[in-house]
């Protein structure tokens, strides 16, 4: 009888390629708290492990946007709130200048 035992934790390795990410995605992740991450020891520098679960809730925790969507639409915010910064300067210039608006 052949018994397969599935591997209970991932590596910081595996757990990238299994979510399809860059390890340092992984890391960002785990500090965002979008990642589950467990600790081999209590040292600062101690590796990750992750479990399988984790990785597959970590997916599931954020909807996911295109990021061309998610740019322009944060680009689109920017360029208004800037425009407005820049309206109340120019009329703070001219008040200063004497010049009429």
């Amino acid at each position: 009888m052949d018994v397969f035992l599935e591997k209970l934790t991932l590596t910081r390795k595996e757990a990238a390629e299994l979510l399809g990410i860059s390890t340092a995605t992984v890391t960002q992740w785990v500090l965002e708290g979008r990642l589950k991450a467990y600790r081999v020891s209590d040292r600062p520098k101690s590796p990750y492990l992750f479990t399988k679960e984790d990785c597959q809730a970590a997916l599931l925790a954020v909807e996911v946007e295109p990021i061309k969507q998610r740019n322009k639409e944060e680009k689109v915010e920017v360029d208004v709130e800037f425009t407005r910064r820049q309206k109340e300067v120019n009329k703070k210039l001219r008040k200063m200048l004497g010049m009429k608006e």
